[in-house]
């Protein structure tokens, strides 16, 4: 495992390379600016091995053709994730911030992920068809070759496995490039492949290194037939230009807006603290916090308050002190964002709780914000409209139904969203109304590698996890035969 003292190497090829720049970053921990390791800053000569030693891999062995193999392999990536999960979940709070819960938490998923996975490995199926007295089609699901995926820092384990695994099961070759915030933990997951026999040298390849530079070799190199992507809308739109010279594929998942729909029959005491965690988990820095509160008019006061009252119960600090339930957010870039819409919401809003940075004692070496929520939040202010990744929410409230459902379709994004009602037929008019790929009734934040996840508008394109994420990573071929009929 990458320890506070090691530099982590490139995985390539199924060896361990340094970069050719000979140059390292460094990755700090967020909640007290200690340093705890080093990465390679890798090149576009580093980008381009791995990509070459993919597509050889893909071409040269039977992966792709051995599901059993790919069954197996990822079967035991899991298990070796779970023998150092509680060592990997340590390494991660310290690279990201969240609390050592969350991060267990998360390698959790990752272990059930990959144990779904090698699950479909051996289920990648098409079908057949009777075109007519002497025509019969056979519709066949492909792998497509070499997939890169650049992957986010804020669950920087889950969110690069929740793409591996269905790219591999369904037969392809992988290159990752995980955030510069957060490499570390992305190189101790790969640690524990790189000695499964299953797995052809060269299949699985991890480069780090600067965004921009790694991220758009990526992109643009011929050899690379599948671009995974997991982050921010705008990185996301950059990346399909790029991407649309080669007419590559793309699986995108991008920003989020999410609303939860609170109408007067609501569950308060199962509802509040919900969507309390659903937007402090993690320093709110999740796609789909549930960044928005659409309450009815009537429960209106009521809600606030009790939200108010959950958020003073949360306790900031380092994640690996146990007392500890929201920890830093990632970065002083990212604090300093989050502190900017902060300002907004006081002008333009009525602000309930928080709002500044935290500071004395142990705070002033980390990256603390205060849970902060603003309410009466007209609907074109910025903190509506813009994902903030950061832990602030906002609360509008709302008439009838008709204008719960506006208010949650009104922002450009569509990623997730709750709805809070005992009527059951309102409860599904609503969620078949609002523009999301998830929606979750008198639940939030409930996800399970079986069940597909994805966004509308701009959101993303395609669906990870399921049947539908493995097929993101197939062609699809139709091979015809021509029967002699007698």
């Amino acid at each position: 495992m990458t320890t506070s003292t090691e530099v982590a190497k490139n995985y390539i090829c199924g060896e361990w390379k340094e970069a050719t720049t000979g140059e390292t970053i460094k990755s700090k921990n967020p909640a007290t600016g200690q340093l705890i390791g080093e990465s390679q800053k890798s090149s576009a000569e580093d980008v381009d091995y791995a990509i070459k030693g993919a597509k050889t891999a893909f071409e040269s062995t039977d992966w792709r053709l051995n599901s059993t193999r790919r069954a197996d392999a990822l079967m035991k990536w899991a298990m070796e994730i779970s023998k150092n999960k509680d060592e990997i979940a340590r390494l991660l709070t310290m690279e990201n911030g969240k609390i050592l819960k969350e991060s267990i938490m998360e390698l959790n998923a990752c272990i059930d992920t990959l144990k779904y996975f090698s699950g479909l490995a051996r289920n990648v199926f098409g079908r057949s068809i009777s075109l007519s007295a002497t025509s019969y089609g056979i519709i066949d699901k492909e792998p497509i070759g070499v997939v890169g995926i650049i992957s986010p820092w804020n669950w920087p384990a889950l969110l690069m496995i929740r793409e591996a695994a269905p790219a591999l099961a369904a037969g392809n070759a992988i290159i990752l490039k995980p955030a510069s915030l957060t490499p570390l933990v992305s190189i101790a997951l790969v640690k524990c492949l790189a000695k499964i026999e299953e797995f052809p040298s060269g299949m699985v390849n991890i480069v780090t290194g600067p965004g921009k530079l790694i991220g758009d070799e990526i992109v643009t190199h011929p050899d690379v037939d599948v671009i995974s992507f997991t982050g921010d809308t705008t990185t996301g739109k950059t990346l399909m230009k790029k991407a649309a010279d080669k007419m590559k594929k793309l699986a995108l998942e991008l920003g989020g807006k999410s609303p939860n729909i609170l109408f007067p029959d609501a569950d308060l005491s199962k509802a509040i603290p919900t969507i309390t965690n659903s937007i402090f988990i993690t320093a709110g820095q999740m796609c789909f916090a549930g960044t928005r509160v659409i309450v009815h008019e009537s429960i209106h006061k009521q809600v606030v308050e009790r939200l108010k009252v959950e958020a003073e119960k949360i306790i900031v600090g380092n994640g690996l002190d146990d007392t500890t339930t929201m920890g830093p957010v990632v970065s002083q870039s990212q604090l300093n964002t989050v502190l900017q819409y902060c300002e907004i919401g006081k002008r333009e809003a009525n602000l309930v709780i928080g709002g500044n940075r935290l500071t004395g004692g142990e705070y002033d070496s980390g990256y603390f914000i205060q849970p902060t929520i603003f309410d009466q939040v007209p609907s074109d202010s910025k903190i509506i409209q813009e994902e903030i990744f950061g832990p602030v929410l906002a609360i509008q409230v709302f008439k009838d139904e008709k204008e719960a459902i506006s208010l949650a379709n009104g922002t450009r994004f569509g990623l997730a969203a709750g709805v809070w009602t005992k009527e059951i037929d309102r409860a599904i008019r609503v969620a078949k109304q609002v523009k999301a790929g998830t929606v979750w009734i008198n639940t939030y934040n409930k996800n399970y590698p079986q069940t597909e996840f994805g966004g509308y508008k701009e959101s993303g394109l395609g669906r990870t996890r399921g049947l539908e994420g493995l097929m993101e990573y197939t062609e699809t071929k139709h091979i015809n035969i021509e029967i002699e009929n007698r």
